[in-house]
C-alpha cells in the first residue's frame, strides 16, 4: 500500500495494487495486538516514516522505549488511512485476485493470476514472508523471485514462542517475571535480552524471547538471570542471610517472597532439595548452587513455534542482489522489492513495520522515477 501511494504521488502511470485478500491491509490489523506500533523513535528514518503518516492524516503518540503508535490506539486506524489514500490518489485497487506468477518481458513484465494477465513497465514484490499466513502471507513473493532469477535465503519463523522438552513448563503456563535471557551457543553468547519473560505449557515467550528467537538454531540453550540486579556474590551472600532468618523456615518458605509461588517447586526440583527441610540448614556449596541456578538457569531449546505463530520472517531475497538505495534488482531492471520479502528483519518495538513503510517508500518513489525517464526517452 506504501509503495503504491509512493509511486502514485511520484507522477507514475496507472498504478495497479494487486491483493489475493479481501481487503488491503489485513494482516496491518492484526499487529501490536490490534494496536499496530508503526516505527520507533530509535530508527533512523523514523521521520519520514512519520512525515508520511501525519500527510494522510493519522496522529500518533511515543511510548515507553520509542515505540509510536496511532493516538486512536487502533491498528484499524492505520489501514483505513493507507486505503483512503489509496483511493485519493486513484489507484486501481484488485482484492481477492491472487497472483499466480510474474514473468520478465521486453520491455516489462506479464504478471498472471487465476482470472487474467497484465502487462506493466515495473513491478514491486511487496508481498510479505512467510509469517502469520492465517492473513495471507504465505511465502508466494519467494517464489516470484527466485522464477526471476533471484536467490533467496534461509527462511524460518522470527519473534516467536521458544519450546522446550522440559516436564516442569506444564506446571508454568501464565507465569510471567522480571529477568535477563542469554542465548548461548556452545561457550558463546550470541545475544542477551532484558525484560519480561513468560512461561509458558511448552516453553519461553515475552518480547525478550521473540527477540533471541531471531537467531536461534538448533542446540542452542537459553540462560535466565531471574535477579538481574544482583551481582552473584551480592546475591549468594543475601541468600545466606536469609536461610538463617527467622529461624524455622522451610525451604518452601525461604522461596516465598522471592519467587512466584509456581516457580518454587520447580526450583526445589531442580536444585534437588526438599521444600520441607529447614532454609538454616543450608551449607555454602548449596548456596553457591542456588545462586547459580537463579542466577544462570540453564534451559534446553528444542525448536521455536511455527509460521503461524511468529511475527516476522528471517531470511529472504539476498541484499546483495538489491540495490537498496532505490530497492530495484540489480539483476532484473524494472523489479524493486519493499517490505519482508528481503533478507531483512528487526527486534520488536516497530523496526519490521518501519521497514515495510521506509522500503515502499523508496521502491514506489523509484518505480515513478524509471517509468518518467522512460517516457521521455521514448517521446
Amino acid at each position: 500500500m506504501t509503495a503504491a501511494i509512493s509511486a502514485a504521488g511520484q507522477g507514475a502511470g496507472t498504478v495497479r495494487l494487486i491483493e489475493k485478500n479481501s481487503i488491503p491491509g489485513r494482516k496491518l490489523l492484526a499487529t501490536g495486538n490490534g494496536r499496530c506500533n508503526l516505527t520507533n523513535t530509535g530508527c533512523s528514518d523514523a521521520e519520514e516514516v512519520l512525515g508520511f503518516f501525519s500527510g494522510l492524516g493519522l496522529l500518533t503518540k511515543v511510548e515507553e522505549e520509542g515505540r509510536v503508535y496511532p493516538y486512536s490506539e487502533q491498528a484499524s486506524a492505520v489501514q483505513e488511512a493507507l486505503v483512503n489514500e489509496l483511493l485519493a490518489r486513484r489507484v486501481e485497487i484488485l482484492c481477492d485476485v491472487e497472483v499466480k506468477a510474474v514473468e520478465s518481458v521486453e520491455p516489462g513484465f506479464r504478471v498472471f493470476t487465476e482470472q487474467d494477465s497484465f502487462f506493466t513497465d515495473a513491478v514491486i514484490l511487496a508481498t510479505g514472508g512467510k509469517a502469520g499466513p492465517q492473513y495471507g502471507s504465505t511465502g508466494d513473493g519467494y517464489r516470484f523471485a527466485k522464477a526471476l532469477g533471484h536467490t533467496v535465503t534461509r527462511l524460518k519463523p522470527s519473534l516467536v514462542r521458544m519450546v522446550s522438552d522440559e516436564p516442569f513448563f506444564q506446571a508454568l503456563k501464565g507465569v510471567r517475571a522480571k529477568g535477563q535471557a542469554e542465548l548461548l551457543r556452545g561457550n558463546e553468547v550470541i545475544d542477551r535480552e532484558a525484560g519480561e519473560i513468560q512461561f509458558t505449557e511448552d516453553g519461553l515467550s515475552g518480547i525478550c524471547i521473540f527477540n533471541l528467537s531471531r537467531e536461534f538454531v538448533r542446540g542452542d540453550v537459553i540462560i535466565l538471570d531471574l535477579f538481574p540486579g544482583y551481582g552473584e556474590e551480592v546475591f549468594a551472600d543475601m541468600m545466606a542471610k536469609r536461610a538463617k532468618s527467622p529461624e524455622n523456615r522451610t525451604l518452601s518458605q525461604f522461596f516465598s517472597g522471592i519467587l512466584h509461588k509456581k516457580l518454587i517447586p520447580v526450583i526445589l526440583s531442580e536444585l534437588s532439595l526438599d521444600g520441607t527441610r529447614k532454609a538454616d540448614s543450608l551449607d555454602k556449596e548449596e548456596i553457591e548452587r542456588i545462586t547459580r541456578l537463579l542466577k544462570g538457569w540453564r534451559i534446553a531449546i528444542s525448536a521455536t513455534k511455527g509460521w503461524k505463530e511468529a511475527q516476522a520472517t528471517s531470511g529472504g531475497v539476498d541484499l546483495a542482489e538489491v540495490d537498496l538505495d532505490s530497492m530495484e534488482s540489480k539483476l532484473v531492471p524494472g523489479l524493486y522489492f519493499s517490505g519482508e520479502i528481503l533478507n531483512m528483519d528487526g527486534k520488536c518495538g516497530g523496526y519490521n513495520l518501519q521497514w515495510a513503510w521506509y522500503s515502499g517508500l523508496i521502491a514506489g518513489r523509484s518505480a515513478a522515477a524509471a517509468q518518467r525517464k522512460q517516457y521521455a526517452q521514448d517521446t
